[in-house]
């Protein structure tokens, strides 16, 4: 959960203390005319000052920009307090690119970190995996953190609850993120986005072969396996032709003698070839992993233990000499193999050098006496025939290759598709569990026009899905969800019901959820219904924090509205945790930015 939010440059109107349960940030006007407006007051900057600090990329970037240029000038910095298993954190940044973080257990001792590093200590802590099962490779804390924190910039462009972050571009990644927030088995979800991608990528290759051979002949590659048999019948005739031919018995010697060269020629090839396979893995072979930054990863093993990273440092240091010494043994091995490679496939050359000359003689010999006039243009053309063939073939055996890869990977799809609707059957009781949830969320939280919260949370099994579709789909439903406010209710309804599972299910995950302008276009009993409805959760278990932001007008009600729509069940002055207005001097950083 998170403590607090200050700064020790004096940089915000006030330090920003964090309660359990609701904690709202308003903004309210300095007059009575309403003259200046509250937007750009600091409600929405508040909110990226927690993800800034919590090193979300987008907040970086928008403190950035020239408007905030006075944060760097006089070098101000901020501080997030967290607690989490009873251990306050603390997470210090200051705003200039590329500057470092500072991160430890104290204010009296920061620890110095990259982001990608403490990004790492981070994710263990948010996120960590309490599932063998519940799973994924790769960065999630950035992902994950995106559902937990929504900027009004952000969130004004989520038109879908299952996209609440911009990385996750494909359906399959959406089904991931959001199995991991329920607390499913993703591990077959990875299984079959990893072979969908393999499965696309053969496809696209073979879709971008056939568009070439279109482009280079105007033919199909229907058209293009036709081609390749009458290829090969024109090689038959000339080939057939020329073996009837019969030279004059004074050159009867110089034919055999260049079939002879020939045969060796090509047998020279064969080993120029082989050879230079050779140099080339041995040259690969030099190539090697790059050192490991012993300092890096002994300072973050002292975050779990001081001791424990000095040990890892030092084994590492072991193993580095070792693994140099090992290296330079190799590498003179390799040398000297290169050298005695070199030395063969130069002497291969030579040899094909004097046959070719020897060659060229014979060929030379007979031309001057007219032998090779009838069957020249023959040969020349069974040299282009012969070289179209062997493309020709090539094209088509890589296509076929494709395919067969492709007829592999169906069958595997088909059998992860399969442990995908397992799963599903197997956890009928936590999908059951989820879909009460939203039920309730619809039915206690949010105000319909017919009162009927004809609305649901289903995860169900496609009739049909094509190959590389995902065999279930995720559908979240509430009545009129076109409209801008309905489809506004549909992302808080959902947000809520994951929140609040995880929160029930006692996962490790972050207790505290950040709504900023979810509740715009929204009406304001469905506002006072919702927030009321997290008053009471919060009561039965107040361990999480729900934040959110607010104009004074979006939540003011009137005496003789109060019986029509309700009112508050607890004090707004007790859930306010910030408060700005539009004068200057009350506003976020004491100043118009």
């Amino acid at each position: 959960m998170l403590i607090q939010l200050y700064s020790e440059t004096d940089l915000l109107l006030k330090p920003v203390v964090f309660k359990a349960g609701i904690n709202i940030i308003l903004g309210k006007y300095s007059t009575v005319e309403k003259k200046k407006g509250i937007n750009g007051i600091g409600k929405s900057s508040l909110i990226r000052l927690v993800n800034f600090l919590l090193l979300s990329n987008s907040a970086e970037q928008t403190f950035l920009q020239a408007k905030y240029d006075f944060l760097r000038k006089d070098g101000h910095n901020v501080i997030l307090e967290f607690r989490q298993n009873n251990v306050n954190y603390f997470i210090k940044r200051t705003f200039g690119k590329g500057d470092a973080v500072y991160f430890g257990t104290s204010t009296n001792y920061f620890e110095e970190y990259t982001k990608t590093d403490l990004k790492k200590i981070l994710t263990n802590k948010f996120f960590p995996f309490q599932d063998n099962e519940v799973f994924f490779e790769g960065e999630r804390y950035g992902t994950l953190m995106d559902f937990f924190i929504k900027d009004d910039l952000q969130n004004a462009q989520r038109v879908e609850p299952l996209s609440f972050s911009a990385r996750t571009r494909s359906q399959i990644d959406i089904a991931v993120f959001n199995f991991f927030l329920y607390g499913l088995p993703t591990r077959d979800l990875l299984a079959f986005g990893e072979l969908s991608k393999e499965q696309k990528e053969f496809s696209d290759t073979i879709k971008g072969i056939e568009k070439n051979i279109k482009i280079d002949n105007g033919k199909s590659i229907e058209e293009f396996r036709s081609e390749r048999i009458k290829v090969e019948k024109n090689i038959q005739l000339l080939e057939s032709s020329l073996d009837d031919y019969k030279f004059l018995e004074n050159y009867k010697k110089m034919e055999g003698d260049l079939v002879d060269i020939t045969i060796k020629i090509n047998e020279h090839l064969q080993e120029y070839y082989m050879l230079s396979g050779k140099i080339t893995k041995v040259k690969e072979s030099y190539k090697h992993n790059k050192t490991v930054d012993t300092q890096e990863i002994e300072k973050l093993y002292n975050e779990a233990s001081h001791m424990l990273g000095e040990l890892v440092s030092k084994k590492l240091d072991e193993i580095i000499s070792f693994k140099t010494e090992i290296l330079e043994n190799r590498n003179k091995f390799l040398i000297k193999k290169e050298t005695e490679l070199q030395k063969s496939i130069d002497g291969v050359l030579q040899k094909i050098s004097m046959l070719e000359q020897t060659r060229s003689s014979l060929y030379k010999k007979l031309e001057e006496k007219g032998a090779l006039d009838s069957i020249t243009n023959a040969y020349e053309q069974l040299t282009v025939e012969r070289t179209q063939l062997a493309g020709n073939k090539k094209i088509l055996e890589e296509i076929d290759s494709l395919q067969d890869k492709i007829g592999s990977l169906q069958v595997s799809v088909s059998e992860v598709k399969n442990n995908l609707l397992v799963i599903l059957r197997e956890h009928d009781d936590d999908i059951k569990k989820l879909r009460a949830l939203f039920i309730e969320i619809l039915q206690n939280a949010i105000v319909f026009e017919n009162g009927n919260p004809d609305g649901y949370f289903d995860i169900s099994v496609k009739s049909s899905s094509t190959n590389n579709q995902l065999p279930f789909k995720i559908v979240v439903e509430i009545p009129k969800a076109d409209a801008l406010g309905q489809s506004r209710l549909k992302i808080v309804a959902y947000d809520m019901m994951v929140f609040l599972h995880n929160i029930n299910q006692q996962r490790a995950m972050p207790h505290f959820i950040i709504h900023d302008g979810v509740f715009h276009a929204i009406s304001l009993d469905t506002k006072i219904k919702a927030l009321n409805y997290i008053y009471h959760q919060c009561l039965q278990n107040p361990n999480f924090q729900y934040i959110t932001t607010f104009n004074e007008d979006e939540i003011a009600i009137s005496e003789d509205k109060k019986e029509l729509i309700g009112e508050f069940r607890f004090q707004l002055k007790d859930v306010l945790i910030a408060q700005y207005t539009d004068n200057p001097e009350e506003m976020i950083f004491k100043r118009n930015f």
